[in-house]
């Protein structure tokens, strides 16, 4: 079922993301964690993770695979999800090349239908 969120801000679509390629490591600068991508768009990822976050921490996150991008983001929400964590990050500062990168990651799951 599809969660909808009265306060939805986003501007940019969001493809979901159900793939062996959903697996995104974090660190909050002192451990690292792997955990799943939900959907991804141009601007933000969300996360679905056993660690939680407090709204407002700084996170860097490494994308798999090929895509291998480093980026820094923040977390925007936080919700509970029976026991997994779901969250919403928002990238900070990108570059072109990394902006570009996942402009074509999000390509490769273009089969599934934007939420």
């Amino acid at each position: 079922m599809k969660e909808m969120f009265s306060s939805e801000r986003r501007e940019e679509k969001r493809v979901p993301i159900e793939s062996f390629e959903s697996l995104v490591t974090i660190s909050d600068g002192q451990r690292f964690f792997v955990e799943s991508m939900t959907d991804l768009s141009t601007t933000g990822v969300g996360i679905e993770a056993l660690q939680k976050f407090h709204a407002d921490s700084k996170l860097t996150m490494f994308f798999p695979l090929n895509f291998r991008v480093k980026t820094e983001g923040i977390v925007r929400w936080v919700c509970k999800k029976g026991h997994m964590h779901r969250m919403g990050l928002q990238f900070m500062d990108m570059t072109t090349k990394q902006k570009k990168s996942i402009s074509e990651f999000m390509h490769q799951f273009n089969n599934a239908s934007v939420v």
